[in-house]
């Protein structure tokens, strides 16, 4: 079947977006023509098995619970390039046929959608900001935003809170069980969550006697345990271990702090490691789960950290390879908790409605199964993710999310976050744990 959709450069506030790589998707078929189906569609045709056939109905089926505006008006979305999958991309086939058959479905609504940077100069966030004051009418009804931005957008008054009409099955009981949070700032909703992803490790189960859950686990297995300890501001792997360990970043009065016994048990963990050769100062030049796979592909490593994407992108190239909570001090499994939200920047009350629509139709069941397996994120209704084919990734994924943290910016940012980095290099430098503990929890003393 031929594409229905275009790229063009939009021409939209020209003087201010002419340098910032803004690309108009805009659906060319006939609102009268019939809503295609997937059998027609090739590319997006190996997604579909014994479950595809419910989530595809799921997907045709208009939302119950809104009714459409009965004048020709528009909806504009902004989505961010990040999240829009390239040309060839069987995901990117998905995608745009839930935009075409939006149109195809709600005739009186026009739907108009831009990609956009996520960062950078063009970027979503800077162009809220910029637009706000001279070009109101430039700005979308609903984009996406990860949550870090998403504060910054609520903080500046950018985005509204979404508490008062975003229906109970979209933003409530539909999202997996600890997900909301994400989309909510001191308990008020601004984003709905869409996609997720979340960090973990895969292993080759050849390599261990059993899945690698805990510190001890590691360092038995000998294994090199590869993950982007040079990320900054600090670690994410070394992050969670440390919480996991029952270690804070802040106090009872929100001042910065590390507690001394979590702190311990990591840097223990990792001047053992370093002394069987598990860890090497090598790791602090890995700031991307990329930097390292090669070396789980040619067996020099049967361990690595990773995250949701580089896992289900990349695990064809080892494929007996299986996913594993980052290993803590006693097993336990925890993760941290990320994803692009919905937030809605207008304030029109038959903009919200048009918006509410547009959301309804991108959280549908079905629609959101099928895109984010596609692309190898995870959706963030329940039933969404019951529906994905790779049931073994999906239940994993169910699982984890039980033990998602969400990890504010502000501390991960903080001078807490920072010492427990240096200590860590320290220790994989060869630094004692107690010496390299010492130096840093003086600063908070």
């Amino acid at each position: 079947m031929a594409r229905h959709w275009s790229l063009a450069t939009t021409l939209l506030f020209a003087a201010l977006l002419a340098a910032c790589g803004v690309e108009r998707l805009s659906p060319s078929a006939s609102p009268a023509s019939p809503t295609p189906t997937r059998g027609a569609q090739p590319a997006a045709a190996t997604l579909v098995s014994a479950r595809g056939q419910e989530r595809e109905l799921l997907a045709a089926v208009p939302p119950a619970q809104v009714t459409p505006t009965p004048v020709n008006e528009g909806v504009r979305i902004w989505w961010p390039d990040e999240l829009y999958p390239p040309e060839g991309d069987p995901a990117r086939e998905v995608l745009e046929d839930q935009f075409k058959n939006f149109t195809q479905t709600y005739t009186t609504i026009e739907l108009e959608v831009r990609r956009k940077r996520a960062t950078g100069l063009g970027g979503i966030l800077p162009t809220l900001r910029t637009a706000s004051p001279v070009a109101p009418g430039a700005l979308p009804d609903l984009t996406l935003m990860r949550r870090a931005d998403m504060i910054t957008a609520a903080n500046e008054g950018l985005i509204v809170p979404l508490e008062d009409w975003v229906p109970e099955d979209i933003a409530g009981n539909n999202l997996l069980p600890g997900v909301r949070p994400l989309g909510e700032i001191n308990g008020v909703l601004y984003g709905v969550p869409y996609t997720l992803n979340v960090t973990h490790s895969a292993y080759r189960p050849a390599a261990f006697s059993a899945p690698p859950a805990s510190f001890a686990d590691v360092l038995n297995a000998g294994t090199p345990y590869l993950f982007p300890a040079g990320a900054t501001p600090v670690s994410y792997t070394v992050l969670l271990q440390y919480r996991a360990a029952g270690g804070r970043l802040v106090d009872e009065s929100g001042a910065a702090t590390l507690d001394r016994e979590p702190l311990l048990e990591v840097l223990t963990y990792y001047a053992a490691g370093t002394a069987e050769g598990v860890f090497t100062p090598a790791l602090v030049s890995y700031t991307r789960y990329d930097d390292y796979w090669n070396q789980f592909v040619t067996g020099d490593t049967n361990l690595v950290g990773v995250d949701t994407v580089t896992f289900l992108r990349r695990r064809s190239s080892v494929p007996s390879a299986l996913p594993v909570a980052i290993p803590t001090l006693d097993g336990a499994p925890i993760t941290a908790l990320d994803g692009w939200m919905w937030v809605v920047t207008t304030h029109n009350p038959a903009h919200r409605q048009r918006a509410n629509v547009a959301l309804a139709w991108m959280m549908r069941i079905g629609g959101q199964s099928l895109f984010t397996e596609a692309f190898s994120v995870l959706p963030t209704q329940t039933r969404a993710l019951r529906l994905w084919d790779d049931r073994g990734y999906a239940d994993f994924a169910q699982d984890l999310l039980t033990t998602a943290v969400l990890v504010p910016e502000s501390q991960r940012n903080s001078s807490a976050a920072l010492a427990l980095q240096e200590a860590i290099i320290a220790v994989l430098e060869g630094k004692a744990p107690d010496e390299a503990a010492e130096s840093v929890l003086a600063r908070f003393e």
